[in-house]
């Protein structure tokens, strides 16, 4: 049986250790919030004009990056940090719930570790997914924190935006499930106004049309559908990439290329496990052809789940608290820092008077017994 001091010497070594940790969770909380309010202005990620400046062309071949359903997970930032250290891409399109849940913190999160931590060194355009945008006001979420089209587009850009680079044209096409026909009447507008000449086509879309491969269920079909596909074969588009099911699926229709990529994040364990996997796709573009690298993340750590989810739980539950009253995370750290310290101490002082009182009590049972000292 443990001696009481030794039960207490553990008690003060426990406490101290908790509040350490306690200590070095709010020193990364402060970091993350200094990260928060460092966003810069004038950032690359969205649909806006400057972002479109900011392309560099050099002519063909180039390439650019395609990665679906991120969700904000370490998965694809770990996927987008490796397809920018082996090559050098034009810019990126996301395909849609690059976020968790339509709250205006999680997209501020989005935003702080795509310009802060990930800074991929080129443009990154955004189709807006299911996840991003609540278009049916939800009951459990508060009017200030709810991202409407209207405040999504203040934060990104338009959901329906084109460009011209290097000659190819690239369609965004955001689907409005309110307003089904808008992002056919755009698509209609930018093939009509832009498509003459270009060497090549490529449009993203979220949603995968229904029937594409018996495993990918679409959980809202794409509006519109037959004239959706009449637009792609009559302008003669290369390419359509969709997001929403999260794995991987290519196939054809009427010499268009339909690419189904949503392995950015958080793959499900209901979906079989054909494209099962973590990913993002390279496309280069030469005089005749594109084609199409995948990038695979073989397998996701613990501890990028865990950081993940630390991350965001600080973002959408405690930073929306303290608002910027950032000296109390401070306090925080301060507070816990100086309890683990001084339990340390108590600890090794309480270390210090057992050994003490059993040295004196060792040293009077030997005088005792034997009648001198030893």
């Amino acid at each position: 049986m443990r001696p009481r001091s030794t039960k207490k010497r553990l008690l003060w070594f426990s406490l101290g250790l908790l509040f350490l940790i306690i200590a070095g969770l709010a020193w990364l909380t402060v970091g993350f919030h200094q990260d928060y309010k460092s966003i810069p202005s004038d950032h690359l990620v969205g649909n806006k004009a400057h972002s479109v400046e900011a392309l560099k062309e050099k002519g063909l071949p180039f390439s650019f990056l395609v990665i679906g359903d991120p969700t904000g997970s370490e998965a694809a930032e770990t996927l987008i940090e490796t397809s920018v250290v082996n090559g050098a891409p034009a810019f990126m399109v996301i395909l849609g719930d690059f976020v968790k849940k339509p709250d205006i913190w999680n997209h501020r999160f989005f935003l702080t570790e795509m310009t802060t931590e990930i800074k991929p060194p080129f443009p990154v355009f955004l189709v807006a997914g299911n996840h991003d945008i609540d278009y049916f006001r939800s009951k459990r979420r508060s009017d200030e924190r709810r991202v409407t089209p209207e405040v999504y587009e203040s934060l990104y850009g338009p959901r329906n935006f084109d460009f011209v680079f290097n000659n190819c044209l690239f369609i965004i096409c955001g689907v409005d499930p309110v307003k089904p026909a808008d992002f056919i009447s755009s698509l209609r507008d930018a093939l009509f106004r832009k498509s003459s000449g270009k060497k090549h086509i490529f449009v993203f879309v979220h949603y995968p049309p229904k029937g594409l491969a018996r495993h990918i269920p679409g959980s809202m079909p794409i509006p519109h559908e037959e004239e959706f596909f009449t637009l792609l074969e009559t302008f003669k588009v290369t390419t359509c990439f969709f997001g929403d099911y999260h794995g991987y699926w290519r196939g054809q229709r009427k010499g268009v290329n339909l690419i189904v990529s949503g392995g950015g994040g958080r793959l499900k364990h209901s979906q079989p496990a054909w494209g099962k996997f973590h990913h993002i796709i390279r496309v280069t573009v030469r005089e005749n052809e594109v084609s199409e690298d995948l990038i695979v993340l073989n397998k996701e750590t613990g501890f990028m789940h865990l950081e993940d989810t630390f991350e965001s739980i600080v973002f959408t539950e405690f930073f929306p608290i303290i608002e910027d009253r950032v000296w109390v995370l401070y306090s925080s750290f301060l507070l816990f820092s100086i309890l683990g310290i001084s339990s340390f101490i108590l600890s090794l002082r309480k270390k210090s008077l057992g050994q003490r009182v059993n040295n004196e009590t060792g040293s009077e049972k030997i005088y005792n017994e034997g009648g001198r000292w030893i």
